[in-house]
């Protein structure tokens, strides 16, 4: 939808809410109404995907236990862009509460825009902005009479505007993009704030050494993190600021008796009898830091029940990076980064988790899930394993949504694994996964068996360092094979900086000089993956080349087979770091002899963060600015532990020249999907369910035959609602025959709405009723999708298929989602058939798109990346003949008995016709016969 198609719909939907306000129905609507007739609407014409029909998750409904929850998150690649709080039309958006829990929550969650609106008004409020008081905030309001008037600042809240940051543009011209600090900064701000202070008064008042110190005031930090979270989840009452408000001395007597009763009550070790108890502290101190963990000194209430655990792993690793100043000590440089220990952000965390547990998950049947079994080698704070939790947490979730507190604790001791050499660090990694599973007061797991302290690169024992021994320690995941996945970012140290942290490491199979210690857990790793594991760490790029990394290199050639690589060249994954980094997937396996890995690299160093978290949320299949993607072979016995280049080859030249011929791309809108009916035919399972001899298998549900339909009694509402409904027998390359055999219910939102319209149609699925699992069951298809791509002209396409099945129609066709529907308004559908169909484009699909098994797969995502070549008119209308052509024959080739006569001469016909499209999309392009010649060698092989 064009802004000037978008303001034309929501004119009349200003229109419809004028309508409301004469008839005098406007305080009757209560904010489900207002939501679903106007605020939803309002926001699908903005050009949001308000259904997800399209997307995974671009708006999604907010959910927390604290009760202080918004509506609807919008995204934009994956990322949070506003947050959106809607209200009824009768409620007074002035009051200041409103807009306080918007704000106060897109604050807590890391995200600059809140919106607040019940459609009679809107109200853009910066999160960012130091609060003094709710106008400070305010950015735009808009009245609904002013949507249309003032069209431009609507338009800022379209998902065209967040794609092209208009909103944080118009608002840095008027000087209101003024940032306060993020929830992370501040709290990591305060956290080293209150850990100085309660640090100076116990040093003051006891008798401690610095390492008693630290622990002790790490642990009650952590204690009293977990206690607001409880708070916060209404899992407790607010105990702490209980302790102030008490007004007797010594609180931290009080609060050492909470840390009891939390012990009683949960059982997790964190709350265990520790020797902190006994130190003597200032009610000052102890009264400010309780105090702070409310409310931060310019206004802003800290809610831990949304703060995320990405967030609390960043502010922790930070955390972990204080260290007492003492005599000697270098203080430019933390003690974590000191270590080569760097934070890492979560869109690599999500990337790296997704493109190893996810693979693995994949694969997995529901009761085999307890045998995952996920490592980090050098996991900090646990971001990577708090990540891998909630992939698992996920993928149960789906497959039984009713998913028990129990099961998740199972997740932490059965699936979930750590190692660190910093006893602080697994500490709060256990906290951290702890607080994933905090919704109720009940007995937690105990993580220290699955979390330890100990140095992963030494397995011997030795009383000078922490060995680990993963044979004894995890005794029954190495019996079972090894970890499943192994994940993570460990330590960057090269020996001539740091020689010091490789003391012990020099009996190791894979120590050499030169080498970087981070290539040492690599290696580790690989030892202690299972067969068909997978593993990724990110880690400095130099150890394709460096020879310091050969033993390396020559090991994870050896032992498997590289899955993705992406290079970010000088683009800072890590702010404070300058290091050149790179992320690997790797799956331990027989290699290959010859085998293709999928490779990206940024060019420009100055690519911003969110285009690259796009890149990643892709799975680098998804071409952004700056950056160059392609798939590479490797062949490793021609490698062996030599320099590992990622070099373009011929393919990756004629890939570039389509890419820079292409004049025209689809877009989103020129897409759609086909139905996704679920229940179409009964099955043999179904048939178990049901238990009714009148129903047989292979009986139609939501499909029916033609000759059933016409058997059967419908009212002319009902017949409306059956559509012609067409397979790959009458859709298929160059081929559309109308003459089809089947009927779909096309159940839609206004036939499940009301279903009291169609009572014959309601009698025949009720009779399936307990089969039906549709998201809008019993009366309604899974996906019914957009109708307008099943009417009119329109290009279908099948979307699994060994090579390209594109054909052009012009009457009604309502498909499943095995097909594509292309509708562009801007070029002659019957050249964009020929075009789609050539040989070229197969190539460029075979080489760019998405595969499953050797299987084309056609989604929209490598459709919208396709480089089109838009031909003059004339040109187009040539090749639209030539396409009336080939479906004329290929109609008859579809109705003539195998290998007579006829069959063989179309046959022959049709290839001739294919040659001769081919040839002129070659001319078009610009190819040379030597790079035809390539192009054409390809085509039939694997």
């Amino acid at each position: 939808m064009t802004k000037e198609e978008a303001k034309q719909q929501i004119q009349k939907l200003v229109e419809k809410y004028q309508r409301v306000v004469e008839a005098g129905k406007i305080k009757s609507y209560n904010e489900a109404q207002s939501r679903n007739e106007f605020i939803e609407p309002l926001f699908e014409f903005l050009g949001w995907d308000m259904r997800n029909l399209t997307t995974d998750n671009e708006v999604t409904t907010e959910e927390n236990v604290s009760g202080g929850r918004v509506d609807l998150a919008f995204r934009f690649g994956n990322i949070p862009v506003f947050f959106l709080e809607a209200k009824a039309m009768k409620v007074d958006l002035d009051e200041w509460k409103w807009a306080e829990q918007a704000i106060n929550y897109s604050w807590n969650k890391n995200v600059t825009w809140a919106v607040l609106t019940d459609f009679e008004s809107i109200k853009i409020f910066n999160a960012e902005i130091p609060p003094k008081s709710v106008s400070q905030n305010l950015f735009i309001e808009l009245n609904c009479r002013d949507f249309i008037n003032r069209f431009d600042q609507l338009w800022l809240l379209s998902k065209e505007s967040f794609e092209q940051k208009l909103l944080d543009k118009e608002a840095q011209k008027w000087g209101k993009l003024t940032q306060r600090k993020q929830v992370g900064e501040k709290l990591f701000e305060d956290l080293m704030s209150w850990r100085i202070s309660l640090t100076n008064d116990f040093k003051k008042q006891n008798s401690l050494t610095d390492e008693e110190l630290d622990e002790g005031v790490q642990r009650i930090l952590d204690r009293l993190i977990f206690i607001r979270t409880a708070e916060d989840r209404k899992i407790e009452p607010n105990i702490l600021i209980g302790i102030l408000r008490s007004g007797k001395s010594d609180q931290y007597k009080q609060l050492v008796k909470v840390f009891r009763d939390f012990d009683d009550g949960f059982n997790s070790k964190l709350f265990a009898p520790h020797y902190c108890e006994e130190w003597k502290v200032s009610d000052k101190t102890i009264g400010e830091v309780i105090k702070g963990l409310y409310e931060t000194k310019d206004g802003y209430r800290y809610d831990f029940s949304v703060i995320s655990a990405d967030v609390l792993g960043g502010i922790y690793e930070q955390y972990l990076s204080f260290v007492q100043v003492r005599k000697g000590e270098d203080k430019t440089r933390s003690k974590r980064k000191s270590q080569g220990i760097y934070y890492t952000p979560k869109y690599i965390v999500e990337f790296i988790v997704k493109e190893t547990l996810g693979e693995i998950l994949k694969k997995t049947k529901p009761k085999e899930l307890a045998k995952i079994k996920v490592l980090d080698p050098a996991c900090g704070s646990g971001s990577f394993l708090n990540a891998a939790y909630d992939k698992i947490l996920d993928t149960l979730t789906k497959q039984n949504p009713q998913t028990s507190l129990f099961a998740k604790f199972d997740i932490l001791k059965e699936n979930i694994f750590g190692v660190d050499l910093d006893a602080q660090a697994v500490e709060i990694a256990q906290l951290n996964l702890l607080l994933k599973v905090l919704s109720q007061k009940t007995k937690l797991p105990t993580l220290q068996h699955n979390l330890r302290v100990g140095n992963s690169l030494i397995e011997k024992e030795n009383e000078n360092f922490k060995s680990f021994d993963f044979q004894s320690e995890f005794k029954e995941v190495i019996e079972q094979g090894g970890f499943d996945v192994i994940i993570g970012n460990p330590p960057y140290i090269k020996e001539d900086t740091n020689r010091l942290a490789f003391d012990g490491l020099h009996d190791s199979p894979y120590y050499q000089g030169k080498m970087d210690i981070w290539t040492l857990f690599a290696c580790r790793a690989i030892d202690l993956l299972k067969d068909g594991g997978y593993f990724s760490f990110i880690a400095p790029s130099s150890w394709i080349g460096s020879a310091g990394a050969s033993l390396f290199r020559s090991k994870i050639l050896s032992s498997g087979e590289i899955v993705k690589f992406i290079d970010f060249n000088d683009f800072k994954v890590f702010k404070d770091a300058s290091i050149q980094t790179m992320i690997f997937v790797f799956q331990k396996k027989k290699p290959r002899k010859s085998y293709k890995l999928r490779y990206a690299k940024i060019t420009n160093k100055n690519t911003s963060s969110d285009d690259v978290a796009k890149l990643l949320a892709s799975g680098l299949n998804h071409q952004i600015e700056n950056s160059n993607i392609f798939d590479a072979t490797i062949k490793p016995a021609d490698i062996g532990n030599k320099l590992i280049s990622f070099s373009n080859d011929i393919v990756a030249e004629i890939l570039d020249k389509v890419a820079n011929t292409g004049n025209f791309k689809l877009s989103k809108n020129d897409i759609g999907n086909g139905i996704d009916v679920l229940q179409d035919f009964i099955t043999d399972k179904h048939l178990a369910k049901l238990k009714d001899e009148t129903i047989k298998k292979g009986d139609g549900v939501l499909v029916l035959k033609n000759s059933v339909a016409n058997e059967m009694k419908f009212n002319s509402k009902e017949i409306e609602y059956l559509k012609p409904y067409f397979t790959t027998s009458q859709i298929n390359r160059y081929l559309s025959d109308q003459k089809n055999e089947y009927k779909i219910i096309y159940a839609d939102k206004y036939f499940r709405e009301h279903i009291g319209e169609f009572p014959n149609l309601k009698n025949h699925i009720d009779r399936f009723k307990k089969i039906l699992t549709s998201a809008f069951a019993p009366y309604g298809l899974h996906r019914p999708r957009e109708e307008r791509f099943f009417k009119g002209q329109a290009i279908f396409l099948l979307r699994k298929t060994m090579y390209p099945a594109f054909t052009f129609v012009d009457f009604p066709c309502y498909v499943t989602r095995a097909f594509l529907v292309l509708k562009p308004e801007k070029i002659n559908l019957k050249y964009l058939t020929a075009l789609l169909n050539s040989k070229l484009i197969y190539f460029w699909l075979k080489h760019k798109g998405k595969k499953q098994g050797e299987q084309l797969q056609i989604d929209k995502e490598p459709m919208l990346e396709i480089p089109l070549f838009k031909a003059e008119e004339s040109e187009q209308g040539k090749i639209a003949l030539m396409v009336d052509k080939i479906m004329t024959k290929t109609a008859e080739f579809n109705k003539t008995s195998q290998n007579t006569d006829k069959w063989h001469l179309l046959k022959a016909e049709i290839e001739k016709l294919n040659r001769e499209i081919d040839e002129v999309i070659y001319k078009l392009y610009g190819f040379t016969a030597e790079e035809i010649g390539i192009i054409e060698d390809g085509y039939g092989r694997k």
